[in-house]
């Protein structure tokens, strides 16, 4: 559901009366605007954080999402007295209709519609069936509820090419969100709470501020707003924090511990930077592919960083692959049991049907279920790059000079054969009941199956382990062993550098 208001035109007289009761007139052109002396105390210092911040540039239109409680509609105000500080050409007032308290709900819609159309902005409302979503998703009602709100934002924003869009939180909501986070078992990354201004485009502005603070400013500023009841009762984590948990700390410990967790959250938030820098230069170094729903790391590489580094990539991996929300520290030591403990073919059970699981010198983590055999690749008759998409992999097979041949690190995924043992053309497909092959260094000709048990592959993932074959034979289970009769001798005079390379 989604129903648009536009905004009304305001005469001269209006907007003079605006300024001479002492609130910013929402004509951009007026002169007594950019006198910061008409600003409240309460918007110069919004004003002062967002130059720090450097958020000052939003864009000639910038959407606010207004609920009608206190939080929001403070911060409306603010940035409509702060639109010619930003540059600000429009503000969009976006509200979304939960539909979870009958006429309440009806009431706030309509408080929002006539707020924006007081102002002169243009509102969009929106709504849909949070019980359902909630019911069919298995989740707390408060998690469905925010998960539809910002599904609409976001369809909004793409829709009307909005760049940033303003959320009301306060420092009181990043108190509750950090002891929530704790609570829960959050890493250190989450110990930040909410963020200032998010990828997504989000804008807290008013995150500097308490929830007293905003209702001080309000009260000053004569402005109304709605109370949501529901606020006061006990039926969500959220509720409880608020009411009855943090007043409990500041009684029992410290009267200013609300500030002592905002703080907290700063001081996790410029060490979360450091470690972001540190995570974006080593993804490049242990990810052999990534995709929308898969990540394969090299396991060998991840096991020479540190946990703290490991972790990290771990968590971007799983936010990569849609795993925003439900993943807890016991997920991640979880995973990290599987890098550097686990045989291959141990796996970890993932929320919402992923999962993870070592295969060879690789942890992949995924949303895939469980994959079929791929078959058969086209065949290869000569040295070249081949991409080989039923693997999601690409191939590159070089011939040089036996003299020029240097041995560097031990690396799964790349050999060296005799060209001359080789008989093109070749090929690369999945397992087939019976092969043999003669592994690298042993004593003859065994079973696949045989090496397969021996080298704890497990069972699920066998069918699917790619072989690389020519006219006669097995030449290399890719990413296990090479086969004895294909490698470089001291007299092979012309060698095959073959490598393969995973895809996303």
């Amino acid at each position: 559901m989604e129903r648009r208001r536009a905004a009304p035109r305001r005469d001269a007289g209006e907007r003079l009366a605006q300024v001479r009761s002492g609130s910013p007139a929402p004509r951009a052109g007026s002169r007594l605007q950019y006198v910061t002396g008409l600003l409240h105390p309460f918007e110069k210092n919004t004003l002062d954080v967002m130059r720090r911040r450097r958020l000052v540039h939003v864009g000639p239109v910038l959407g606010v999402a207004v609920s009608g409680g206190p939080d929001s509609v403070a911060l409306l105000h603010v940035l409509h007295a702060l639109q010619p500080f930003l540059s600000i050409q429009a503000l969009i007032v976006l509200h979304y209709d939960h539909g979870l308290r009958g006429e309440d709900s009806a009431a706030d819609r309509r408080f929002v519609e006539e707020l924006a159309g007081r102002l002169g902005c243009e509102v969009i409302v929106g709504g849909g069936d949070v019980r359902g979503f909630q019911r069919d998703h298995r989740m707390s009602l408060e998690m469905a509820a925010r998960l539809c709100r910002r599904a609409f934002y976001m369809e909004v924003m793409r829709r009307r090419d909005l760049h940033r869009l303003a959320l009301g939180h306060t420092a009181d909501d990043q108190a509750e969100e950090v002891l929530l986070r704790l609570c829960r078992g959050t890493g250190p990354g989450g110990l930040r709470g909410m963020q200032v201004e998010t990828a997504e485009g989000f804008l807290r502005p008013l995150l500097w501020a308490s929830r007293a603070e905003v209702l001080q400013y309000l009260r000053d500023t004569g402005r109304s707003f709605r109370e949501d009841a529901t606020n006061l009762e006990g039926f969500c984590q959220r509720n409880r924090v608020r009411h009855e948990v943090l007043p409990l700390l500041e009684k029992i410990f410290h009267p200013r511990v609300r500030q002592v967790l905002c703080r907290h959250a700063d001081l996790a938030a410029e060490d979360d930077e450091y470690w972001a820098r540190q995570v974006a230069e080593a993804w490049g170094r242990v990810v052999l592919a990534e995709g929308s729903d898969v990540v394969v790391f090299n396991a060998l590489g991840m096991q020479a960083l540190h946990q703290a580094l490991s972790s990290r990539l771990f968590r971007k991996a799983l936010k990569k692959i849609g795993f925003s929300t439900g993943i807890f520290a016991v997920h991640l030591q979880a995973l990290e049991g599987l890098l550097r403990e686990a045989p291959s073919g141990r796996q970890v059970i993932l929320p919402a049907g992923g999962r993870a699981f070592r295969e060879g010198f690789t942890v992949v983590l995924t949303k895939r279920g469980e994959e079929p055999p791929v078959g058969e690749s086209r065949e290869m008759f000569r040295p070249g790059r081949y991409p080989l998409p039923e693997f999601r992999a690409e191939i590159a097979i070089q011939e040089i000079a036996g003299q020029e041949v240097r041995i560097g690190e031990a690396d799964p995924w790349t050999v060296l054969m005799d060209a001359h043992a080789v008989l093109w053309p070749l090929r690369v497909r999945t397992v087939r009941p019976g092969d043999r092959f003669r592994p690298l260094g042993g004593p003859g000709s065994k079973k696949l199956q045989d090496f397969f048990t021996d080298a704890k592959v497990p069972r699920t993932t066998r069918r699917r382990i790619p072989l690389l074959c020519d006219g006669e034979k097995i030449c290399w289970v890719v990413g296990y062993r090479l086969d004895d009769r294909v490698k470089v001798r001291d007299g092979t005079r012309t060698v095959l550098h073959i490598q393969w390379r995973p895809l996303g």
